[in-house]
């Protein structure tokens, strides 16, 4: 399962349009970063109750049948959109039955980035966030990019920035910010470095909350020592504003080409599969947004 997806831009696809959006999302950013694209359909099998449950062998081997056949209908609609629109990328392609999370948690193993719509088949409208998108960005051990569709009334937002990134002064963070630096380095854009603090004091005195700004901005300054100097080109802008993290990164996010965050920060319990941060602007955030896993939370 490894050989075709090593070093590659993984994208899960399924046919709904979350999953076309997160396919041209893919097919670009793989053009961008010059990495072949994996197109990835995992067939699930439909098992009918009653009478029909007692031919187990038979009725097995329709459904395994009839999961790979809409499998493959997906990536012939998937391959055939690439080719029209990106017709220079490299594409390997593979159905495969199973748990389409699963699946796209071993590929991490391996792959550069994998790539998933906000909510595919399957999963219930009133679902903020679909199954498969949470668990793969919980579970996987490379960079997730979730892309969003906007409702049934909504209409795509208009980008007008670059890149955001979001940090706390984790290892996470750190991560997340050589991620974000290498994206708007291949993007040609300028990167916003945000880090937001809070505090329940009211009536906050001017001094005393500039003394927090600026210590917070040194915080900023040693997260980002080495990464300036590495990628030169990439005009960084950075803002320590006084609100609650999720919400400053989701109105910072909002007209950004993506939004990154580490897959845990600091305070995250170790129980919890994904920081409350990071599933909080996944629940809200307008833009693509990146989870970035650091070596050590593995």
């Amino acid at each position: 399962m490894t050989i075709h997806v090593k070093n590659s831009i993984v994208v899960g696809v399924d046919g709904s349009p979350s999953s076309d959006a997160a396919l041209d999302w893919a097919a670009a950013e793989a053009v961008r970063r010059r990495r072949r694209l994996h197109l990835c359909a995992v067939g699930q099998r439909e098992l009918p109750g009653g009478d029909a449950a007692l031919y187990v062998g038979e009725i097995l081997q329709l459904a395994e049948a009839d999961a790979i056949a809409r499998a493959e209908r997906a990536l012939d609609a998937a391959t055939g959109r690439v080719e029209d629109g990106w017709p220079e990328l490299e594409v390997t392609r593979e159905s495969v039955l199973g748990s389409p999370a699963g699946v796209l948690v071993e590929h991490s193993a391996h792959a550069d980035t994998i790539i998933v719509g906000h909510r595919g088949h399957g999963v219930l409208v009133g679902a903020l966030l679909g199954s498969v998108a949470h668990q793969v960005a919980a579970h996987a051990s490379c960079p997730v990019v979730v892309v969003r569709t906007p409702g049934p009334a909504g209409s795509p937002v208009a980008v007008t920035g670059g890149v955001v990134v979001g940090v706390d002064g984790s290892e996470g963070a750190e991560a997340a910010v050589g991620f974000a630096f290498e994206e708007a380095a291949a993007r040609g854009c300028d990167l916003h470095v945000l880090k937001a603090w809070w505090t329940s004091s009211a009536g906050l005195f001017h001094d005393l909350k500039v003394d927090f700004q600026n210590t917070e901005r040194l915080a900023v300054s040693e997260t980002l020592v080495g990464w300036a100097d590495k990628y030169p080109d990439v005009t960084v802008r950075v803002t320590v504003p006084m609100a609650p993290t999720v919400g400053a990164l989701v109105a910072a996010g909002t007209g950004a080409q993506l939004l990154v965050v580490g897959h845990r920060g600091l305070g995250g319990f170790q129980r919890l599969l994904l920081g409350s941060v990071s599933h909080g602007v996944l629940q809200h955030a307008v833009c693509p947004v990146a989870v970035v896993r650091d070596a050590e939370s593995g």
